[in-house]
């Protein structure tokens, strides 16, 4: 089906039309005319003092610890949070056309103002995630910059799955696997259109998500069967780890009880299929039962992302520094520490611009930089050696192009980011 005929509103359709290559947007001109720009002015804070102030600094970072001597622990276990949307999958194919993989989405995107540096390209080149071959050289690239484990969004909509792929043709079928652990985060929300959209809450849903207590045990029986016994498969004291993306999305469908009967269920099930110990772990969708996360069934928990306007707490087309972010997100964790019933790991987000998703709508953390990113990942393992559980620190994202969260070479930074993390991680 083409892109287009899915975009539900006349608004979403403007989008797309300002998604169109730089080459269509050119006006003819002649030797008396000159071109004009055609992007907005220059966001405030972008440069100048209010930048300045909100870089992310040395002295931020020691302001937002109160310590200049940062702890620096050396069992400390790194896991990067994987999208796999960068390959065919029948399901998308069947509402996209033949061959269509998210790439499409980055490859229409452009700049919207001066200064602002997406799209980001894979330096690589683009590729299929699903092929063992490239496969293994993630693998090799990521154990070699300091990655132990990726946590893989995994979906699952009522028995249809799709972008599992990755895992099951690429991952698991390359012969260095075992060099790099994984475990799934089941991304349990509803899918929608954002090829592109005005924003996530206007975006048309394809497939729905319905939870059930049946469903759980599926879905366990689905996990145990494929990638729990894997030999790579990420473990916490022995026990099998298992993401799930929105708790409050299972309690508005199930209620609180149903959460708890259902994590129930799948540890029971789990139990019985061979595995004693199952590690649940919630990734988001928390902050309403973030005391009683132990009595609804959770075993830690973690945020796909901490900073604030990752998950739309931020008013559409904001342009906010990332040493804002940062800062915030450092200041956070000891409260998320404090009032989690349950272990809180940080994540450090790599940045954030889904500008090729919603165009000027999009919400953009200006001046990312390496040296930022590395100030943030050494603020978490500060934060993280006076933990009295599993050192864990977690990276927001290792390939999610089209919201600017990619640890892989990509055209602006190349290495940087890898260097910067091996830096943070290693020294």
């Amino acid at each position: 089906m083409n892109r287009r005929k899915l975009l539900t509103s006349a608004v979403q359709a403007g989008i797309a039309g300002a998604f169109r290559p730089a080459s269509s947007l050119a006006q003819a001109t002649d030797s008396k005319t000159s071109a004009t720009s055609q992007l907005p002015s220059t966001p405030t804070g972008l440069i100048g003092d209010a930048a300045t102030a909100a870089y992310f600094s040395p002295e931020r970072l020691h302001q937002v610890l109160g310590t200049k001597e940062l702890s620096a622990p050396r069992d400390v276990t790194v896991i990067a949070f994987n999208f796999p949307s960068w390959h065919p999958s029948p399901y998308m194919e069947e509402h996209f056309g033949k061959g269509w993989t998210e790439f499409d989405t980055l490859r229409n995107s452009r700049a919207l103002f001066p200064g602002h540096t997406m799209p980001h390209f894979p330096l690589w080149g683009y590729y299929d995630e699903s092929d063992p071959a490239w496969a293994a050289r993630e693998i090799d690239l990521a154990s070699t910059y300091g990655v132990d484990a990726w946590m893989i969004d995994w979906y699952w909509h009522d028995g249809l799955q799709f972008y599992q792929e990755q895992l099951e043709r690429g991952l698991l079928k390359a012969p260095n696997r075992d060099k790099l652990k994984f475990a799934i985060m089941w991304a349990n929300h509803d899918w929608k259109n954002v090829y592109p959209a005005r924003s996530p809450d206007d975006a048309a849903i394809l497939t729905p998500q319905r939870h059930s207590i049946q469903d759980f045990e599926r879905v366990c029986n689905y996990c145990a069967e494929h990638y729990f016994s894997q030999s790579n498969y990420l473990t916490f004291n022995g026990a099998p780890v298992f993401g799930i993306f929105d708790a409050g999305k299972v309690v508005e469908q199930l209620g609180e009880d149903g959460l708890r009967r259902s994590l129930a269920v799948v540890r029971e099930r789990a139990h019985k299929l061979g595995f004693p110990k199952l590690h649940l772990q919630v990734c988001n969708g928390f902050s309403k039962y973030q005391g009683r996360l132990h009595d609804l069934g959770f075993d830690s928990a973690v945020q796909y992302g901490t900073f604030g306007w990752t998950y739309g707490s931020k008013p559409p087309g904001s342009r906010i520094p990332y040493g804002t972010g940062a800062a915030e997100a450092v200041a956070s964790w000891p409260e998320l520490r404090k009032e989690s019933q349950v272990p809180f790991h940080p994540t450090c987000s790599v940045g954030w611009d889904d500008s090729p998703r919603f165009g000027e709508f999009s919400c953009v953390a200006t001046n990312r930089s390496p040296d930022q990113f590395e100030r943030l990942v050494r603020a978490a393992r500060h934060f993280v050696a006076s933990s009295p559980h599993q050192k864990l620190i977690y990276l927001n994202a290792w390939n999610e192009w089209t919201e600017d969260g990619v640890l892989l070479p990509d055209t602006y930074w190349g290495y940087s980011y890898l260097e910067a993390l091996r830096r943070a991680v290693k020294d």
